[in-house]
């Protein structure tokens, strides 16, 4: 039984060892798969930043609201990303600093465009809503109050010509000429020989229209004449800083998923070459241990054979099924001596036989008493 139970140990070291490679083998399958997943992942967040910077770009030329709800619930999606890939990054040994730093950059991004958004909500999507409309509700109540006068129309049509070229170019040299041809209309009118009271209503009506303005420029520079200023310039520096980051973040997770899947591998290959010599080294120790115990016993049986000596005994220290083979030998080899020996007694006892019978016959007692004894009642007769 004692083979049989290395035979059987040896087949579960190789089984053992082939269901180690097999476990590694899935893990590094798997590992691959979870770098696949992850390298997607990474690239989804980047095609959806683009997507972000392209919502942004159409609603700060197109000015429409159905823009900014695209923009929100593409980085609502963008944040479920960046969370995802926050825990693919941890299975990997990669920090989660970078993540949130990524996190925090999304956040200021979102923040600033809620602030474009609403900058510009104040001041007005369309002519007719926001400071736009009012604006234009107070221009022509100015219209309507002031004086039918060339003179006064001219001044009036400077002033709307200053205002409507800030508005389309966005130039502070306008809003500087806007300033000197309100005042220039306001002093004509505050100095002229109107009644008192389309003076008053004039006067009030300018200052309404100024007032009005004001707020709109006001507005305007929070949210920045052009893309690098006010809000507008804040946002993109965020906007900018996640794109960097998120570069960093995937060069880095990068790195870190080639040197793990380096390691994997090398794990692997160093494990399989132990499970390979374990394997190697217990089916070479037990073929010799097979093999000497068979050349042992067949030492013995040539020995025996070529001096017909039944003396020989096979000495065996193991405790397998080749001991009990040479204990079956042992005890044949014994048996055969013995009937040898019992055969050569008989031979000797058949060649002394005819000697004995010729001398118990040549005597004539012999005879006498066999005949006495088989005829004992020929006397009387």
């Amino acid at each position: 039984m004692l083979i049989k139970n290395k035979l059987i140990i040896n087949t579960a070291v190789t089984v053992s060892s082939m269901l180690a490679m097999l476990f590694l083998m899935n893990f590094s399958a798997s590992t691959a798969q979870q770098e696949i997943l992850l390298a997607q992942n990474t690239s989804k967040i980047e095609a959806g930043v683009l997507q972000l910077r392209l919502h942004e770009k159409n609603f700060l030329v197109r000015k429409k609201v159905s823009y900014a709800e695209q923009f929100n619930y593409q980085i609502t999606n963008l944040k479920l990303r960046i969370e995802k890939l926050k825990e693919d990054l941890k299975e990997i040994n990669i920090s989660s600093l970078e993540t949130i730093s990524l996190s925090q950059n999304l956040a200021n991004y979102e923040r600033f465009f809620s602030k474009v958004v609403e900058a510009q909500r104040r001041i007005g999507f369309t002519p007719q809503d926001g400071l736009y409309g009012e604006l234009s509700d107070a221009a022509n109540n100015v219209e309507a109050t002031i004086p039918d006068s060339v003179i006064f129309l001219k001044m009036m049509l400077e002033v709307r010509s200053s205002e409507k070229n800030y508005m389309l170019l966005f130039d502070d040299k306008y809003l500087e000429k806007f300033n000197n041809d309100f005042d220039v209309l306001h002093n004509s009118v505050k100095t002229s020989f109107l009644m008192n009271s389309q003076k008053k209503l004039t006067l009030e009506a300018l200052e309404a229209y100024k007032a009005t303005f004001s707020l709109l420029t006001n507005e305007q520079q929070k949210l920045g004449h052009h893309y690098d200023q006010g809000f507008q310039k804040t946002m993109n520096q965020n906007a900018i800083e996640f794109q960097s980051n998120l570069m960093s973040l995937v060069k880095q997770s990068n790195e870190a998923s080639s040197e793990y899947m380096s390691k994997i591998m090398k794990i692997t290959y160093a494990l399989f070459i132990l499970a390979l010599l374990i394997s190697i080294i217990t089916a070479w120790a037990l073929s010799r241990n097979i093999i000497s115990a068979i050349s042992h016993i067949k030492n013995a049986i040539m020995k025996i054979s070529e001096s017909n000596d039944l003396t020989i005994v096979v000495e065996t220290k193991s405790k397998d099924e080749f001991a009990d083979i040479a204990k079956v030998f042992n005890y044949m080899i014994s048996n055969f001596q013995t009937l040898l020996t019992s055969i050569k007694k008989s031979e000797t006892n058949s060649e002394k036989a005819p000697e004995i019978l010729s001398e118990t016959f040549s005597e004539d007692s012999f005879w006498d008493d066999f005949t006495l004894e088989l005829f004992p009642g020929d006397e009387k007769k």
